[in-house]
Formats: C-alpha cells, sequence, structure tokens
C-alpha cells in the first residue's frame, strides 16, 4: 500500500449517518432501525462496516438517532469498543450529524450512509481525493435505464437503435463523501447538507469520484428484496 495513503487513514474519520427513521421501509422499522435490516444474514451496517475495515479503515463513528440503544447494542457486541456511536438526535439534518460528531476532531472527514452499500475501493478513493485536496470529493454512480430505450425517427417512426436497460450518463449521489476540517466551517453557514452540497458545486470546489463497481441502495422493500438478490455479487 501507497505510504501517503496509509498515513492519510491514520488522519481520517469515517462517520456513517445511521439516524433517520426509514419511513418508506415499514413495518420493517417500527421495531428495527434501517442500518440493523438483514439482507440475507447480516445486517446493512454490517456490510458497510466490514467492506471499510476490510481496507483498514480505524477510526469509524456511528451517527445514530432513531433507536439509538439498539443500534449501540448491535456495535458492542458485533465489533466491542472499536467502534464509537454518538446518538445525534431522530429529527436531524445530516449536517447536523456531521457537525456533532466533528467537534474537536481534525484530519479529513468521509461521509458514509447507513443504507447504502458499494463496493467502492477505499484506497482509490482517497488517491482520487489525494489529487483534489482543496475540493470536496463525492462519490457517483450512473443512473441505468430500467427499460429499453429506443431511437425513433421523427418522421417515419423507423427504430434507429435499440438499447436493452442502457447507462444514461445521469449520476447520482451514493455517499463516500470525503472533505477536510475546513469545510467544516464551510457547514456552519447553512441549515441543511444538501444546500451545503449545492453551494460546494456551484463554487467548483466539488469533484467527483466515479463508482464503476456495484452498488445498492436500501430505501423501500422493493430496493430491499433487489438487495437481497444482489448481494452475492458483493465481495
Amino acid at each position: 500500500m501507497d505510504k501517503n495513503i496509509s498515513k492519510f487513514k491514520k488522519n481520517l474519520t469515517v462517520i456513517i449517518l445511521c439516524g433517520g427513521k426509514g419511513q418508506r421501509l415499514k413495518p420493517l422499522t417500527l421495531e428495527t432501525p434501517k442500518p440493523l435490516i438483514k439482507i440475507k444474514k447480516k445486517t446493512i451496517l454490517e456490510y458497510i462496516i466490514n467492506h471499510l475495515l476490510k481496507y483498514k479503515v480505524k477510526n469509524i463513528v456511528i451517527a445514530s438517532g432513531y433507536k439509538n440503544q439498539l443500534i449501540k447494542n448491535f456495535i458492542l457486541k458485533k465489533y466491542k469498543k472499536k467502534i464509537e456511536v454518538i446518538n445525534t438526535g431522530i429529527k436531524t439534518d445530516i449536517l447536523h450529524r456531521i457537525r456533532k460528531i466533528s467537534n474537536n476532531r481534525s484530519g479529513e472527514f468521509l461521509i458514509c450512509y447507513g443504507d447504502t452499500l458499494a463496493d467502492i475501493n477505499i484506497n482509490k478513493l482517497i488517491k482520487f481525493y489525494m489529487m483534489n485536496k482543496e475540493k470536496i470529493t463525492l462519490s457517483s454512480f450512473e443512473l441505468k435505464s430500467s427499460f429499453g430505450i429506443l431511437n425513433i425517427n421523427k418522421k417515419n417512426n423507423s427504430v434507429r437503435n435499440f438499447a436493452e436497460k442502457p447507462g444514461l450518463d445521469i449520476w447520482f449521489n451514493i455517499g463516500y463523501i470525503m472533505f477536510s476540517q475546513k469545510f467544516i466551517e464551510i457547514l456552519d453557514k447553512f441549515k441543511k447538507f444538501e444546500n451545503f452540497l449545492t453551494f460546494c458545486s456551484k463554487r467548483n470546489i466539488m469533484r467527483s469520484y466515479k463508482h464503476f463497481g456495484k452498488h445498492v441502495t436500501i430505501n423501500t422493500i422493493t430496493e430491499l428484496e433487489n438487495a437481497k438478490s444482489q448481494i452475492t455479487k458483493f465481495k
């Protein structure tokens, strides 16, 4: 491993966002917080943490909220005292969760969503970030059509081309957002995290790390069922 990357990880704090109620996954989330819902035999949160640990990322903090104690008990049982859980409230914007955890911490931050699985190569992400260190790095994934797309001639309706479920060259945010301590000061100017990201994009201080591997986000029952069929593709 690159010595610079190894050194970088020592000053990297990973914040996994696990505070929301998971409204769109009801009734499953009435008793269980979304990050603790199981896909096959492991929880969503377990897949995320294990992926980070595989890359020897050690400073991991869980930003909990809804059913905080259940998440805390799970982490303590599964990972002992290696991972910190901080209750950042239930009706709290992502921005405020980050602020609470970033207090008295320096170095770089990596924000992960507690409902998103991606086999991102963390070392490559760090290397990309280090080449754009004055910027915020946001990981993205290409939106793919669920349908076969036709290119139709307007004059006679002849089909020029057919593509089965193609990539649309539209990229969306999948988390794994990396930035330095100086951006914490910028956060204080906003009330919502999405406004902060919009500001960074308009000021040309954001770069996208395009992820071409596996990805699944679990917001609904349908997406959860899809995740069960996709999870075997994750290493």
